[in-house]
């Protein structure tokens, strides 16, 4: 939740808190914008990354205490102490401790919201076969999962990355934070992101995943090597024997357009078609002549009914598609 305007710290009272000068109103203020709002978990973030190096790309121990990472700030402090000429020492004990101690109940109490230290505690939404569900994360990210897809991620996301995991095919909008990274966990590989809009499809049981990137930039990782890729690519990734394959896009949000109720087949076999038929009609088949698995299908339609989507496959082969009880049964003409 987004605290108004109104209640946003200026830069002056933010340093007013660090400095530890701060009235109680004002660190109250400086406390709750850091751990309810985007903007203010930025701002610690960045603040932390300044001064917190120990606690960057994994080096922090989530059991480390509070106080055993505080080294480099107060190295920072006796700097600026020494900078600014302060020659009385009971008041430079003073200008050490006050800030030591607001900043470590500032990290504290922030833990507790934002998830500094612990292990996350982790919702999971799944998405039924003929269904289609959008996600708000509390970042300002946004997902559309396409059908029989599940996603679980954190209630609260973590400091320095928003990690997800995805089985199944989502289209991601992410709001950007360098500080930050989101990462799409999937089946063994990841997608790092800082900020752009992409399409992933990794289904279980399916050969090949799938990332097409529409804006931005990402980074594939797989078990065997990292791909940077660019705006318009697609990649191709072999489960099995560990390929990955990088291709242009013609159109880069076609990969994506399945949010929208289009059907977009490019020489597609009709085992594939139907599998992608189950899915987001929830429908089963049953192939009568396995003569009619010899055709692929091209074609491109934007159908919200599988009646009608079937009597366009129709006109293409000479395979009949006959719906009965929800159950497609499969047949040449």
């Amino acid at each position: 939740m987004n605290t108004p305007d109104k209640d946003t710290p200026n830069k002056k009272t933010i340093n007013r808190v660090i400095d530890g000068i701060a009235s109680h109103d004002e660190a109250k203020q400086v406390t709750e914008w850091f751990s309810t709002t985007v903007e203010g978990q930025a701002y610690l973030s960045a603040l932390i990354n300044r001064d917190f190096h120990l606690m960057e790309a994994g080096e922090l121990e989530a059991n480390l205490p509070i106080i055993a990472i505080s080294e480099k700030m107060l190295e920072n402090i006796f700097k600026t102490i020494r900078r600014k000429k302060i020659r009385r020492y009971t008041w430079r004990v003073a200008a050490v401790l006050i800030p030591f101690v607001l900043f470590v109940n500032l990290i504290s109490y922030t833990n507790s919201q934002v998830n500094l230290f612990g292990e996350p505690a982790y919702s999971e939404i799944y998405t039924p076969k003929g269904e289609q569900v959008r996600v708000f994360f509390q970042d300002g990210s946004e997902a559309y999962l396409n059908s029989d897809t599940k996603i679980r991620y954190p209630k609260q996301f973590g400091l320095f990355n928003r990690k997800i995991f995805l089985e199944g095919e989502a289209f991601f909008k992410i709001a950007t934070n360098k500080n930050r990274p989101f990462i799409v966990d999937i089946n063994n590989s990841s997608i790092k992101v800082t900020g752009t809009s992409f399409n992933a499809k990794a289904y279980k049981h399916d050969e090949l995943m799938e990332v097409a990137l529409q804006e931005g930039k990402i980074t594939f990782n797989t078990p065997q090597h990292s791909y940077s890729m660019l705006p318009g690519q697609l990649a191709l990734y072999d489960k099995k024997n560990g390929l990955c394959t990088i291709k242009t896009m013609v159109n880069s949000s076609e990969a994506s357009m399945w949010k929208d109720n289009y059907f977009i087949f490019k020489d597609t076999p009709l085992s594939e078609v139907l599998k992608i038929i189950n899915r987001r009609f929830d429908v089963d088949y049953n192939i009568r002549d396995t003569r009619a698995l010899k055709y692929s299908y091209t074609i491109t339609t934007r159908q919200t009914s599988i009646e009608k989507l079937v009597k366009e496959l129709e006109i293409i082969t000479p395979v009949k598609f006959n719906l009965n009880n929800n159950v497609i049964n499969i047949s040449l003409k």
